[in-house]
């Protein structure tokens, strides 16, 4: 299902959900060899890396992974939202939050990707901004702290303005400690697709329910944003047709 006003939501919130989005059949098939490879490959001491990076390190840009951005309809999205002939991608974060990963419901942190950690994988002194985070859900969520991926409408908008008035200095500074608002918890089905502005500040809640929650997600960027990284924190739709 194609919401109408995905690219005003996009502007306006800083992301657009699209329920039901992935093929049954792509969405299937991404989950099974998921779990294969968690019952195959799984290892207990690499679970800091499984948070902070991605869960099967080897499945990566597989084709039954990448599948869910190049053969649904989020390809198409992307087209006409930034146009795939200007974009690149990476092979795709497998993100899992195990049930009962925590013993209660503790508030979701806001954060934007590409900030240096050393847990993260991230080098250097700069932000490694992208362009947009893709998102599909191989699980269901049918409330509140169940790993949800999580949003805080309009921060894309107050990070830019941010960012401007900070300065250059802000690069090595870590994530800003902004008042963002109160976030919100998505409500997300199987084969359910989100789409966000890189600067939307987002987090994954804890997960208290009894399901794990199973997403992919894939980093999307404008070719040669390596040599205007700043302008683009600056500019934030610079580059994109909405």
């Amino acid at each position: 299902m194609m919401p109408k006003n995905y690219k005003k939501d996009l502007r306006e919130k800083g992301y657009s959900i699209f329920p039901s989005l992935v093929p049954k059949d792509l969405a299937n098939s991404a989950l099974e060899a998921i779990q294969t490879d968690l019952k195959e490959n799984y290892d207990d001491k690499k679970q800091s890396e499984y948070d902070n990076i991605s869960y099967c390190p080897d499945l990566r840009g597989e084709k039954v992974i990448k599948d869910l951005l190049r053969k649904s309809k989020m390809w198409k999205i992307l087209d006409e939202a930034i146009g795939v002939e200007n974009i690149e991608h990476d092979v795709g974060q497998i993100a899992i939050r195990k049930a009962h990963n925590a013993d209660q419901n503790y508030p979701p942190e806001p954060h934007i990707d590409g900030i240096p950690t050393p847990q993260n994988g991230v080098t250097g002194n700069e932000i490694s901004n992208f362009t947009a985070l893709v998102g599909f859900f191989l699980s269901t969520q049918t409330s509140d702290f169940a790993g949800n991926f999580t949003v805080w409408e309009g921060s894309h908008h107050k990070l830019e303005n941010y960012f401007r008035e900070r300065g250059e200095k802000a690069q090595d500074e870590g994530m800003p400690m902004l008042d963002f608002g109160e976030p919100e918890q998505l409500i997300c089905d199987f084969g359910d697709a989100v789409f966000c502005h890189y600067q939307m500040a987002h987090a994954a809640a804890v997960n208290t329910s009894d399901v794990d929650r199973i997403a992919v997600y894939f980093r999307i960027w404008l070719k040669g944003i390596e040599k205007k990284r700043w302008h683009y924190l600056t500019n934030i739709w610079d580059g994109w047709k909405i």
